[in-house]
């Protein structure tokens, strides 16, 4: 249930029965999807960590700025700060304040050809936090601590906690969430309008890539992996929780589209629950909608859809994917592979306590002996066109499928995966075009053949 509480600092159209008989249209092409607008650059700065300096102008390459906060400081609407190749450590947090307007974002992205990195450890409880809106972060690597922290130095720190410890330091260690966005926070100042485009997120203690208490969340594009294996709060590799309508649409307002994330999991039990407990690890999860942050109330639901499409999540400790208490949600041509691997009640993708939630287009194989689906507490969840195999399936569709999708190379190893299908593949051809993802992980336009193919890859 991802709840980062405690000291973490962390339309158009309903899309309901009535899309269903819509025959033949992507989803793109019945809601437009909330993506920024192509931005109008007023200004370039650079940041280059082994040539920069914060006392220059910023404005070239030749004499970039050190510091990405640096650029920051300097950034207008519709401005990108470039950041060029090294290996930067910031010693503390990168805060991400300052927005754009509509039609003009301000960008943070790699210079062309360069692959930056910024490497975290020590006391930080977030490595990036976004509260600024109209921003796009692109194409950068974010790696935490977790090759140098240790299960058992985890669990004493939660040990300490749980006995009434006050050693925050000592809990940020263990806690470095990746990049997070939003919340918690009591006032009305919630981020909106960010795209989180093209990057790496990975080993961080914490959770990888999330959005509390914000409003047109894209994420798009990245890899997220190895997160979450050291908090004690429950985190996922990726996760959308309690989010607000900034306005009245009801069409997309938050997408979750081409990412891949693997090997998330929690190994710590979350703090305060009694008995003591793990929870989460999941590789994506879309996290109570239905009532604001911290409330029991259901008065205010949030009324945006939000899109998963083309993700490919395995070997995670939770859920490949996974929608709790929440609604107005579809999850299509999504691909998962044996995940549960530390939850293993998990079912590697369901909606559990929804409303309003469409799963089709998926292909889910399951680990030995665990769970493809789930249907609990659940009102208006559609399963069907989707393809199943390696476990147990709670609810099907009157078109789903119970069969070895054949990926070309089936492995949890992320260096060799290939979840592409075969040649002779059910999947193949086996999707509906009622509501499907027009292009499929690689760009590839759907349908190549006489009808969609089910997951994240559209066979050529």
């Amino acid at each position: 249930m991802n709840y980062y509480t405690g000291l973490i600092q962390l339309g158009l159209l309903l899309l309901s029965t009535t899309l269903l008989g819509c025959d033949q249209k992507a989803v793109e092409d019945i809601v437009a999807p909330a993506r920024p607008p192509a931005t109008a650059v007023a200004r370039s700065y650079y940041v280059s960590e082994a040539t920069g300096s914060d006392a220059n102008l910023g404005t070239s390459i030749n004499a970039p700025l050190k510091t990405i906060t640096a650029g920051q400081a300097l950034a207008t609407p519709g401005d990108t700060v470039f950041i060029m190749n090294g290996s930067y450590i910031p010693a503390t947090t990168i805060q991400l304040l300052k927005s754009g307007t509509e039609g003009k974002y301000i960008t943070y992205k790699a210079y062309p050809g360069h692959a930056p990195k910024f490497i975290f450890s020590g006391s930080i409880w977030n490595a990036v936090s976004i509260n600024g809106s109209y921003l796009v972060l692109e194409g950068i690597e974010f790696q935490g601590n977790n090759q140098n922290l240790t299960y058992a130095d985890a669990l004493a720190s939660y040990n300490d906690k749980q006995a009434g410890g006050t050693n925050n330091d000592r809990y940020a260690t263990y806690n470095m969430n990746g990049i997070s966005i939003g919340g918690p926070r009591t006032d009305s100042k919630f981020p909106h309008h960010v795209v989180i485009r093209n990057c790496k997120i990975h080993d961080f203690p914490g959770g990888g890539l999330s959005a509390i208490q914000t409003d047109y969340i894209t994420f798009d594009g990245n890899t997220v992996y190895n997160n979450a294996w050291y908090m004690m709060y429950g985190g996922s590799g990726i996760s959308i929780l309690t989010p607000f309508d900034s306005d009245a649409n009801t069409g997309y307002k938050n997408i979750v589209r081409n990412n891949i994330c693997y090997n998330n999991k929690t190994t710590i039990p979350w703090i305060g629950l009694t008995p003591a407990r793990l929870s989460d690890g999941n590789g994506i999860i879309i996290d109570v909608n239905l009532r604001p942050y911290n409330s029991t109330a259901t008065d205010k639901p949030y009324k945006g859809r939000t899109l998963v499409e083309n993700n490919v999540s395995f070997n995670n400790g939770g859920s490949g994917i996974h929608a709790f208490d929440a609604a107005h949600i579809d999850i299509i041509n999504n691909t998962t592979y044996n995940n549960a691997q530390i939850m293993v009640d998990y079912a590697d993708l369901y909606a559990n306590t929804c409303n309003d939630v469409r799963i089709m287009n998926n292909v889910v194989y399951a680990k030995p002996g665990g769970k493809c689906n789930s249907n609990n507490k659940n009102t208006n969840v559609i399963y069907d066109y989707n393809i199943y195999f390696g476990g147990t399936t709670a609810v099907k569709g009157s078109n789903d499928k119970v069969m070895d999708p054949q990926f070309i190379n089936l492995s949890t190893n992320a260096a060799v995966a290939n979840f592409s299908l075969a040649g002779g593949s059910p999947a193949i051809n086996a999707g509906t075009q009622t509501l499907f993802s027009p292009k499929d992980i690689k760009g590839v336009a759907r349908p190549k053949g006489g009808a969609i193919d089910c997951g994240a890859y559209e066979v050529q």
